[in-house]
Parts: structure tokens; sequence; C-alpha cells
């Protein structure tokens, strides 16, 4: 039997950064993958989504218009791309506002450019993406002139006051971790993980997962690691069962050629030249 997971696996991660229209920066699995995961937090995966506003959340009305068609693409599933930061599909740069709390911004103008992209605004959306619902926070400005649009600990208020349960449980063992915007901003540019102090006076730490030492944002090397688990397991299932295999799929001695396969972004085994799905259970 022959089976090259990784192989299989990197396939896919390219072929989905060509979606994206994305270079890869090489075929380095663990490079390419990584990017991938950033990519598709940075811009949220294709799926018709319900809306919802915080309380305390409100539009000028100037930019209304802007933020009806944005909340029509969510709940239509249109892409969310033209709305995002101009940067988004940038491969060297990080979201340090997404990295840290999970938070995403978004444009709330109506001309669409040429590029694609919805023309930028001063004052923007911040919002949570979750699978089935936008959960959206605050409006402000922001870009120069206002450098504490990305470290504002009100969006995390925002979130308590309305959605406690998306926020992560709080620890006690920990000294709170109070900072000015400035020194939130400095830790972030060095890749330092600091805590979040709720309206309750409790603690959390980074929503968005935070990053390594490296910049690496922890939820992206998290995902990585578990698909690299699921690939151990469905290596140690093929090769333990090669026998029943074989019989169940007529081989014999005959060249068997395993393979994973994706299926709306599902793991799956299946024989190469017959394209038959082989099932154990367990990979998902």
């Amino acid at each position: 039997m022959r089976t090259d997971f990784e192989e299989d696996f990197l396939i896919f991660v390219l072929a989905e950064l060509k979606k994206l229209n994305v270079d890869p920066p090489s075929r380095d699995l663990t490079a390419c993958a990584l990017l991938l995961f950033k990519l598709e937090r940075r811009c949220p995966i294709v799926v018709p989504r319900q809306t919802a506003l915080a309380t305390s959340f409100s539009v000028p009305a100037d930019l209304q218009h802007g933020f009806d068609g944005l909340c029509s693409a969510i709940h239509q599933g249109d892409p969310l791309s033209p709305y995002l930061s101009r940067s988004t599909f940038s491969v060297d740069k990080a979201d340090g506002l997404l990295d840290d709390w999970g938070i995403l911004h978004f444009h709330l103008g109506t001309e669409r450019l040429p590029n694609g992209l919805i023309k930028g605004t001063k004052i923007v959306a911040f919002g949570l993406v979750r699978p089935n619902c936008v959960y959206f926070l605050d409006t402000y400005p922001h870009g120069p002139g206002h450098p504490d649009a990305w470290v504002r600990e009100h969006l995390i208020h925002t979130i308590e006051v309305n959605w406690p349960s998306l926020l992560p449980t709080s620890i006690n063992t920990v000294t709170p971790d109070a900072l000015t915007p400035e020194q939130r901003i400095n830790c972030r540019k060095k890749s330092v993980n600091v805590t979040v102090t709720k309206l309750s006076g409790e603690v959390i730490f980074p929503p968005g997962g935070g990053v390594m030492c490296n910049g690496t944002a922890m939820s992206d090397f998290t995902q990585l690691q578990r698909v690299y688990s699921q690939l151990d397991w469905a290596r140690r299932m093929c090769e333990s069962n090669e026998q029943p295999i074989r019989d169940a799929l007529g081989f014999g001695d005959q060249d068997l050629r395993v393979h994973i396969g994706f299926v709306d972004r599902q793991m799956h085994l299946y024989e190469a030249s017959t394209g038959i799905r082989i099932e154990f259970g367990g990979l998902n």
C-alpha cells in the first residue's frame, strides 16, 4: 500500500490558495497551510449567515445604505472580501485585532471599485464572525489619526454585555494586564499576548487565541496540528488494516494507493484507481 497524505493535503492547500488568487510562498506544507488558515480567518468562508447587533450599535446616517448592503451580502452568503481590510490578502501582513481579539472590521461604502472592493470608509463596523452569524459590536473611525481603533477594550466589553458566551472562560490565577492603548499596540507589534479585563473585573486570555513568538496566530497553529494528527491517524489505520482493505476492494496483490480527499472541506480516504471511499470512522 502506498500513501502520501502530506502531498495530498498540500495539493488541496495550493488549490484553495489559487481560488483566493494568492501565490504560495513555497511548496512547504506548513508554511502554505498556515497561510491558508490565516486568510480563511481574515476572509470568512462564503456561507449565508444571520446578523446580530449590539444594543448600543449604531451606524451614521450617511453609511446606513452601505451597512444594509453589507448585511444583505451576509444574509445571502455573498463573498465578504469586498468589505474587508484592504490588506486582507497581503501574504506578509497580519491582522492584530483579529489574531488577538477575533474581531474583523468592515467598510461601509456603496461604490464598487475596479479591483472589486467596496470603496473604503473612514468609519468602519467591527464584528465577530461565527459560522452562522456575524455579531456587530460598534462603528467608529480607523486609519491615520486613530491609532487606538484596534485596541479599544470597549469592543470586548460590548461582547460581554451582549453575548457573554462568545468570550473565553475567565481565569483567576493571573494578575490583570492594565495597559494603555499605546502599550497594548506595542505588545501586539512584539507578539506578546496580554489579558483583557471584563467590566465584571474578571480576566480573560485573548479571545482570538493570541499569537506565538514568531507572530503565527495560535488558532492557525492549533488547526494545523489537528490536521497533522488526522493524517497520522489515517496512515496508522491504513497500515493496520491493509489486508481487510485489499479484501474489501478485491485488490489481491495489486498496487494499492490510498489518498486523502476533501468534500465540503471534510477529509476522507479513497482508493486512487476506483475512487472508492474507505471508511474507518473517526476521521473528520
